[in-house]
């Protein structure tokens, strides 16, 4: 028994036995006592065996190469010699590289300088692409096959018939040459050349006729054995399902679960920071932010590669490595935009974090420069917005005035549009202001527009300034008693007409002498809860003020027009 195989009895645990029939009967060993274990350096030495055994069959194939080596043949030939021996050489060289790997464990490729070479792109991409090409080309195999049948059938029918063409010219000729007239004119040897020529067309004839009649066979079991379009592509799509479908969904969960746990666990202990500490994040807490999420995405990327790796599906892993470097390829040209996102993580970019920012002509305060840029305006309903940061690129920012609204109007704000028209705002968004006027129409504007427009915001108080004026035949009282009197009466009916508390201050000055009329200015202020009685309130006065002159006997003058004629006039 040889070593080789003594090694394998150890292995597959089955020594050759001594057996009688007692033996037969009773098993020399318990049924429920394990099988002996063989250790891994038992395994090791029967490996060693096979491969000492299989480096000697190599040598002794290349000594019988060159013992019948013969220098005298042709090139070629010799060359096909070389080849072989070479072969042989590469192979025995493998075997004791392995060989030293086995016994020593350990691979000692790397301690042989001369097995390094130089790199080869395209040898690594052909290494990559092997695989997927081996399985399309294993995929196309039927469809292929049945072509190339088709092909050979056509061939050897087209040939068929131009052989068979050739033959019967070569059957006349023939006739010919065995004319009796004939006979005597033309040579044997040509006759004899003429019945060589057709004895070879007739052979190429059958030849064709029998490679056709294969191929027609061999098409036929082919279109026999053919699935239709449905059971195909459902056999595909199962074996895609039970194994790349499968290893996919595997390397996607990876991906997701790695990514998802590394991204919730920061923001998790992010959460528990900001909960303890309401201070702004220092430069050191950003710059481990922007660390993480590229570890979180690399580790991502390597877990789902990993798992492809382990299932040993080589196919996908070569895809998903050259999707990869032709990502990384493309975004190269994207450099100079992702260094300046990053200035942005780190907060050392023209928009900074807790600052003030127009965008789309709405002003917003960033929140939090992450990933995506959370901006917030609180004035406006869902003031709320995710940005991603390459839209803040090449924004600037500002800090915040204290006391700086956000929007001009709050919701339920009383407002002035255009100086006539009297509502309140009920609703106010990023897209749209919605504006109920006094009688329960609704106006819509859209924000920008409503930002650009002619609004009087009077829910923090508000003026009216009325012009009145008196006939010239009170000048003597003008400066004095009138508008003493206007502010005492107009204070009075105000009071009684509306909330007193409503008004905050009331004045009457003479403002000058006009064309036909001494003119006063009435100034008065209110509070902002009298701004949804803004037009009552502008039109009383101008009623109070006429009752007043009525009860004083106060004229109120009217537009004159007085008409110069020139001199020297005809009537």
């Amino acid at each position: 028994m040889t070593f080789a195989t003594l090694a394998l009895a150890l292995f597959l645990g089955c020594f050759p036995q001594e057996t009688d029939a007692a033996s037969i009967q009773e098993p020399m060993l318990p049924v429920d006592e394990p099988a002996p274990v063989v250790t891994l350096e038992e395994r090791s030495l029967a490996t060693l065996a096979a491969l000492r055994d299989s480096r000697a069959s190599k040598l002794a194939e290349l000594q019988v190469l060159r013992d019948n080596f013969d220098p005298e043949v042709s090139s070629e030939e010799r060359l096909a010699q070389l080849e072989q021996v070479r072969k042989l050489q590469s192979e025995i060289a493998r075997i004791e590289y392995d060989f030293e790997s086995v016994a020593t464990g350990i691979d000692v490729r790397a301690f042989d300088l001369g097995l390094e070479s130089d790199f080869n792109l395209m040898e690594q991409v052909e290494g990559l692409l092997e695989p997927m090409l081996s399985e399309l080309h294993a995929v196309t195999e039927a469809p292929r096959e049945m072509e190339r049948l088709r092909g050979v059938l056509e061939y050897a029918k087209d040939h068929e018939t131009l052989a068979q063409a050739a033959v019967e010219q070569l059957d006349r000729l023939l006739e010919l040459a065995e004319n009796a007239e004939n006979a005597e004119a033309i040579p044997e040897e040509l006759r004899e050349h003429l019945e060589g020529s057709r004895d070879n067309w007739q052979k190429r004839l059958r030849e064709l006729d029998n490679q056709r009649t294969v191929a027609q066979f061999q098409l036929d079991q082919r279109e026999a054995r053919k699935e239709s379009i449905l059971d195909s592509a459902g056999n595909v799509l199962g074996k895609f399902f039970r194994t790349r479908g499968l290893n996919l969904l595997l390397s996607a969960a990876a991906f997701l679960a790695i990514l998802l746990g590394l991204r919730g666990a920061h923001s998790g202990a992010r959460w528990l920071l900001r909960k303890r500490s309401n201070r702004e994040r220092k430069f050191y807490a950003r710059l481990i932010d922007v660390v993480y999420f590229g570890f979180s995405g690399v580790a991502a990327l390597g877990g789902a590669l990993l798992v492809l790796y382990s299932v040993g599906d080589w196919s996908l892993l070569g895809v998903a490595i050259l999707m990869l470097f032709g990502i990384a390829w493309a975004s190269k040209n994207a450099i100079p935009v992702f260094f300046e996102q990053l200035r942005l993580l780190l907060n050392l970019a023209s928009v900074r974090e807790g600052e003030r920012i127009i965008m789309d002509g709405l002003p917003w305060r960033v929140a939090r420069l992450s990933l995506h840029a959370q901006m917030v305006n609180p004035d406006l309903a869902g003031g709320q917005m995710r940005v991603p940061l390459r839209d803040l690129t090449g924004l600037r920012s500002r800090a915040s005035a204290a006391g700086e609204r956000w929007f001009p109007t709050k919701r339920k704000d009383w407002i002035l549009l255009d100086g006539e028209r009297l509502g309140h705002v009920v609703f106010q968004s990023p897209e749209i202001v919605r504006v109920e006027l006094q009688g329960g129409s609704i106006v819509t504007f859209p924000t920008t527009e409503f930002l650009e427009a002619r609004v009087e915001n009077l829910s923090t108080g508000f003026r009216i300034d009325q012009r009145f004026g008196i006939d010239y035949a009170h000048q003597a009282i003008c400066t004095d008693e009138v508008p003493t009197k206007m502010r005492a009466f107009l204070i009075e009916a105000l009071h009684a007409r509306f909330e007193p508390a409503h008004l905050r201050e009331l004045k009457v000055e003479f403002l000058e002498a006009g064309a036909s009329s001494l003119d006063y200015a009435v100034l008065a202020d209110f509070e902002p809860g009298a701004a949804p009685q803004y037009m009552e309130i502008k039109r009383a006065l101008q009623s109070l003020l006429v009752d007043l002159c009525n009860r004083e006997g106060w004229n109120i003058p009217f537009t004159q027009i007085t008409l110069h004629t020139a001199a020297g006039a005809v009537d």
